[in-house]
């Protein structure tokens, strides 16, 4: 996976220079986390009790309880923040605090992906404040760290995971909101998770984040830069979603790609006053 990963990024950023500082940067944590191989403690035995939880609309698992192997996160977090603070970066010394903190207190990455997982934005902001780092970088290292461990949870699971049949704007697998969508050869809208990567089968016209299905509540708007790429919104709840229609857009990337490499999309929703699920 990580090999044809690689290819891909190497692949778009010859296609699209302007993005290759943040690809390459991206690549090099996608080495460095390719030799992590977790042990995912997941039974065969649970089939009967995931089935009966799918049809109730209740995800494989919650985020909270993910069979992860926090040993290998935890072990390649510093590394990752080691690397990142070895760089040409405006905040390497943010990087190098939060590093200094994790040598000092083990326990301190158990917390912050406690956090992460629980979706405590508070504890979340208040540790990364605490090493004068961006959240939102601390974010980023958080879930590359855990990647390799949900990469290996989604593969055990694999066709197990309700893809058709769920009907629901959350993650099937792990109960995530989406973080991209697209639209396959048929026309048909596929959600992709912002966590673990799944994706599964959701209606067109309903958003994913309030279940509103009103016409006149729903809308989009086109990139201007790239024919294939448009940003569908809800009136109501003032969410957007990016959305990459596979009818057009010719070998598209990898939707962890295309979400990287679409921020211009990110910032015209946000000056449109949407916001992402999180906010």
């Amino acid at each position: 996976m990580s090999n044809e990963l690689l290819a891909q990024i190497d692949r778009v950023i010859q296609k699209r220079p302007l993005y290759k500082e943040a690809l390459s940067t991206y690549r090099e944590l996608v080495r460095l986390i390719e030799d992590s191989k977790p042990e995912i403690m997941y039974s065969t035995k649970d089939e009967a009790v995931a089935e009966t939880k799918a049809k109730q609309g209740f995800p494989v698992f919650s985020r909270e309880d993910l069979p992860l192997d926090l040993k290998a996160t935890s072990s390649l977090f510093p590394r990752l923040l080691e690397h990142m603070s070895s760089q040409k970066r405006e905040d390497s010394k943010a990087l190098k605090n939060a590093l200094d903190r994790v040598q000092t207190d083990p326990q301190w990455i158990e917390r912050t992906i406690t956090a992460f997982l629980s979706r405590d934005e508070t504890t979340f902001t208040t540790m990364a404040q605490e090493v004068n780092l961006e959240p939102m970088v601390l974010r980023f290292v958080t879930s590359m760290a855990l990647k390799p461990s949900l990469n290996a949870l989604r593969e055990a699971v694999g066709e197990r995971i309700q893809k058709e049949t769920w009907d629901y704007g959350y993650c099937p697998l792990c109960g995530s909101s989406p973080d991209m969508a697209s639209l396959d050869d048929e026309g048909n809208r596929m959600l992709h998770c912002e966590l673990c990567g799944s994706e599964w089968r959701y209606p067109r016209l309903k958003c994913p984040f309030c279940e509103k299905s009103e016409p006149k509540e729903l809308g989009y708007f086109v990139s201007e830069e790239e024919e294939g790429f448009r940003v569908d919104f809800c009136k109501k709840c003032k969410v957007y979603i990016k959305t990459l229609d596979r009818r057009v857009v010719e070998s598209p990337a990898p939707l962890e790609l295309e979400n990287i490499i679409t921020l211009h999309l990110d910032m015209l929703a946000h000056e449109q006053g949407f916001k992402t699920p999180s906010g």
